[in-house]
């Protein structure tokens, strides 16, 4: 697909594709603007604007350095903590490690798509997952190993007959 002749449409997907949302493309482009957020959902969801924010996405993945699939497997070495998330070298020349588990962990559902940022509020799409930390400050030397161990605890779904995941009780 050709460039959009709305200049202000191109730049747009260019954006969004680049990873910002409606609302910070349109207020970066039209900073005048008083609600960016209506006009920016309006321009993203014309067809041909779509089309090319999926074109610019795919030539963008295709000349990746890491394929989508090897960049979430370094993730989840980083969430299972096997691979840290950042190393630095100390004055001493020791070698420092961080494991943010966490950060890795949202930056993988933000890669997945499962997390809509809008304003200053993260907040998870679809079903709702909870994670509880209990953590020393961030680079304590010796943490706990059980706080190491995580459990995911996926919430019961309920149907609207008010049974857990739609089956019937005998």
């Amino acid at each position: 697909m050709p460039r959009l002749k709305n200049r202000l449409h191109e730049r747009f997907a260019w954006l969004i594709a680049e990873g910002l949302d409606r609302k910070a493309a349109y207020a970066k482009l039209a900073p005048h603007v008083s609600d960016p957020a209506t006009l920016g959902y309006k321009v993203y969801h014309r067809p041909d604007v779509k089309s090319r924010i999926s074109e610019i996405q795919c030539e963008v993945h295709s000349r990746a350095l890491m394929a989508i699939d090897e960049k979430r497997d370094r993730l989840r070495q980083m969430i299972e903590g096997t691979m840290p998330t950042k190393v630095t070298r100390r004055r001493d020349g020791t070698l420092e490690s961080v494991f943010d588990m966490l950060g890795a962990l949202i930056s993988d559902a933000k890669m997945a798509g499962e997390f809509d940022r809008t304003g200053d509020q993260d907040q998870a799409n679809g079903d709702a997952l909870s994670l509880t930390f209990q953590m020393y400050h961030r680079d304590h030397p010796n943490p706990p190993r059980e706080w190491l161990d995580r459990e995911l605890v996926m919430p019961a779904v309920v149907d609207g007959n008010g049974t857990p995941n739609g089956r019937q009780e005998k």
